[in-house]
């Protein structure tokens, strides 16, 4: 291997600044990318909910942080986030809230769509199908009879249908073919 050409990274890196350091690994501390996020004042999981009218950020426009409005179809992240809820609107743009909209343009959520009451952070969202009305409550009856295949009316025919065979060495044995053929291997080949 030529290691002569190989280009080197030679560049000075800047100091560690250890004051603040725990021990761990740290990200180096950025100046947030919105005044909403510097304020600490995006909105919560409260507040973002389907149906509502936002504005987000999305990931291509995060340098530039312009905004898009839109009304919430589904939320992606589980509890609030210091950089914004990120949301799928309804147009199926993703990105992450930064305020809420105009709630006059907002198309008013579903009846069944959770309140804005906080709440202990457990929202049910399935329930029981053992609980309805029409869900029987024990499996049908069954036998074996029900896992074994139909009976033909037919079958007894079938055995007559299969062609016999006498062997070609002996000529005393007679048989389907198969069974000719094992007979054969055994008796006359071995």
């Amino acid at each position: 291997m030529n290691r002569g050409n190989r280009s080197r990274n030679r560049q000075p890196r800047p100091p560690r600044q250890t004051q603040n350091n725990q021990g761990g690994r740290s990200r180096p501390s950025r100046a947030p990318g919105t005044p909403q996020q510097a304020a600490g004042t995006v909105p919560t999981v409260q507040q973002v909910i389907p149906g509502a009218s936002v504005f987000i950020i999305l990931k291509e426009d995060q340098p530039t942080g312009e905004e898009t409005q839109g009304i919430v179809q589904d939320m992606l992240t589980r509890g609030n986030h210091p950089r914004g809820i990120k949301v799928r609107l309804r147009d199926g743009q993703v990105g992450r809230v930064q305020r809420m909209g105009n709630t006059s343009s907002a198309a008013a959520p579903a009846e069944n769509t959770r309140a804005q009451t906080p709440s202990s952070g457990f929202t049910m969202r399935y329930t029981d199908v053992r609980l309805d009305d029409e869900f029987a409550s024990e499996p049908p009856p069954r036998s074996l009879a029900d896992y074994m295949p139909a009976l033909n009316e037919g079958a007894g025919n079938a055995s007559a249908a299969v062609e016999t065979v006498k062997c070609p060495f002996c000529e005393a044995f007679e048989g389907d073919e198969t069974a000719v053929t094992h007979h054969i291997e055994q008796q006359h080949l071995s």
